[in-house]
């Protein structure tokens, strides 16, 4: 593997300080009793053991709002290209990671997205078990990580800390911290994957997730659930948003003019498939009508491997935040239960 051994924790705290010095260090730092990503400046000691905010990276990388043009009153238009600080996302976890892969895939040609992109190093951290809600490693997104990552850290129970490296950008950074490492050896080897034995074992029993996704692969396409099924969860939806405001790998975006005087903006802005006029055609035909029916679209874009991708993997990530807020109880373990026989 691309990794070397640090001899303590404190190294850690010198690379993050290097980062600073020609971007700005983001990182997870508890506020009023909730985990928020808080710029640092690589000051003070990494917070290891802070829990993933609720809100994940996405909105920096793929901001709410983005303008993209701009006219002024003689009709001339230019685009409008992002200029975006150097940031450092310190501490991001597996499934943060898994869900930027999806992102980068999905905007992978689009250059306000690349600008971002090439703008933010990431460093990863390993999670040393199940996080409340969470269920990456039934989605085989965590709990370690896998790329993308700049660099990615794994703690060691005797104080050590394992540096992995996935890009030149990471192994620049490295060695410009000046910091002493040592090879990976056997042993080391051998307690990292203990390690991530530990951390998988440590999450709860749910056969129902198993058989949710199951039935949401069944062939035909969906056609193991009944549409009753759906229309059944599809009232407990609100249109709150909440779920896909909140998802690391939601990407739907609508494109609104702002006019301005003679001039204006042409930008970018969220959107979500569970809102009533998503889909709806000027023709005034709806090809998903009923609550149901976007509940069952969302989900299956989610759940089902006819969505994977070029990642390979499913679009939900297992972070859990979609349970956290939605009102109506059918986040993704919410609409497995549902699925899987479990309520």
């Amino acid at each position: 593997m691309d990794a070397c051994v640090l001899a303590s924790r404190a190294a850690v705290d010198r690379i993050r300080r290097a980062l600073a010095l020609d971007r700005r260090v983001i990182e997870p730092r508890t506020v009023e009793g909730a985990p928020v990503w808080t710029a640092t400046n690589g000051e003070g000691a990494l917070a290891w053991s802070t829990a993933a905010p609720l809100a994940g990276v996405k909105g920096w990388l793929v901001p709410p709002r983005e303008p993209v043009l701009a006219w002024d009153d003689t009709g001339a238009m230019r685009p409008v290209v992002p200029c975006p600080e150097r940031v450092a996302f310190v501490g991001l976890r597996a499934c943060d990671l898994a869900a930027i892969a999806h992102l980068d895939a999905h905007f992978g040609s689009d250059p306000w997205y690349r600008a971002r992109r090439a703008a933010a190093f990431l460093v990863g951290l390993d999670c040393s078990g199940a996080c409340a809600g969470g269920f990456c490693l039934e989605v085989d997104a965590g709990p370690f990580a896998r790329a993308p990552f700049d660099l990615n850290l794994t703690a060691l129970p005797d104080g050590r800390v394992v540096v992995a490296w996935g890009s030149a950008a990471g192994v620049a950074a490295l060695h410009g911290a000046g910091v002493a490492s040592t090879p990976v050896d056997d042993g080391t080897a051998l307690l990292l994957a203990e390690l991530a034995a530990g951390a998988a074992a440590s999450f709860p029993v749910r056969p129902y997730v198993a058989r949710g996704l199951a039935r949401m692969n069944a062939a035909p396409a969906g056609g193991a659930i009944a549409d009753e099924e759906w229309q059944a969860v599809g009232p407990r939806c609100l249109a709150c948003t909440g779920c896909t405001s909140l998802c690391p790998t939601c990407t739907c975006f609508t494109v609104v003019d702002e006019p301005v005087g003679a001039g204006g903006t042409r930008a970018r802005i969220w959107d979500s498939c569970l809102l009533e006029g998503f889909q709806r055609q000027a023709s005034g035909h709806h090809p998903a009508p009923r609550p149901g029916d976007r509940v069952r679209r969302f989900w299956y874009h989610k759940l089902s491997r006819d969505f994977a991708g070029p990642t390979g993997r499913l679009g939900c990530v297992g972070c859990g935040r979609c349970d956290v807020a939605c009102p109506g109880t059918i986040g993704a373990l919410g609409v497995l239960a549902a699925l899987g026989g479990e309520r």
